[in-house]
């Protein structure tokens, strides 16, 4: 939020009051300049995530292709708890 809040439209009857909402509204304002800055580092972050996970997925699909192949030409190989293992034969 680049633009400074404030009301000059308020009436002008009740000093005390515009003059509070005033101090009030400047007193908030660097928190909510904050809450756009953080907003904009939350995304930041989705962003990164979302890319380290399609990493993760395109390694796990991968690992369990190049298990596959091993398994095919009879290496005693699988993928046990997410953690490739040598197998016995017949297994």
């Amino acid at each position: 939020m680049a633009d400074k809040l404030v009301s000059k439209n308020m009436p002008t009857d009740n000093r005390n009051l515009r003059n509070t909402l005033i101090s009030n509204f400047e007193i908030i304002q660097p928190y909510l300049d904050k809450l756009d800055t953080d907003e904009l580092g939350v995304d930041d972050l989705k962003n990164k995530f979302d890319d380290i996970s399609g990493k993760i997925n395109t390694y796990e699909a991968n690992v369990q292709a190049i298990v596959n192949i091993l398994t095919k030409y009879d290496v005693p190989i699988a993928i046990v708890d997410g953690k490739v293992v040598e197998t016995e034969e017949g297994e």
